[in-house]
């Protein structure tokens, strides 16, 4: 599940994504190589074992929070109300008395 940096993940998810630098430097100790190859092992027994196919294989489906989707909807909203907004600009010097382009020379 997608959802705000603020929400809660589902009980039965986790967090993905963890700082590991902040202004430059980093956050934590940096893990071992052996550390490194068992989250990789670990991580990759979680998919699915469609997503897991050499061939042909199928990405898991990220849902949205309510929050994520509800914010996705006003923010589309407004910047379709935006856009569809008639404008009160002067035509350009290349636009005729009729609103047609002229051809400029190359």
């Amino acid at each position: 599940m997608i959802s705000l940096a603020d929400e809660q993940p589902p009980e039965e998810g986790r967090p993905l994504l963890a700082t590991v630098m902040r202004n430059g430097r980093r956050t934590g100790r940096r893990p071992t190589l052996d550390e490194c190859r068992k989250r990789l092992a670990a991580d990759l027994a979680e998919l699915p074992s469609a997503a897991r196919r050499i061939r042909a294989p199928a990405a898991p489906r990220a849902t949205a929070s309510e929050r994520l989707s509800a914010l996705a909807s006003r923010v589309r909203r407004r910047i379709g109300e935006e856009t569809s907004a008639p404008t009160a600009r002067p035509p350009s010097p290349e636009q005729t008395a009729s609103g047609s382009h002229r051809s400029l020379p190359k």
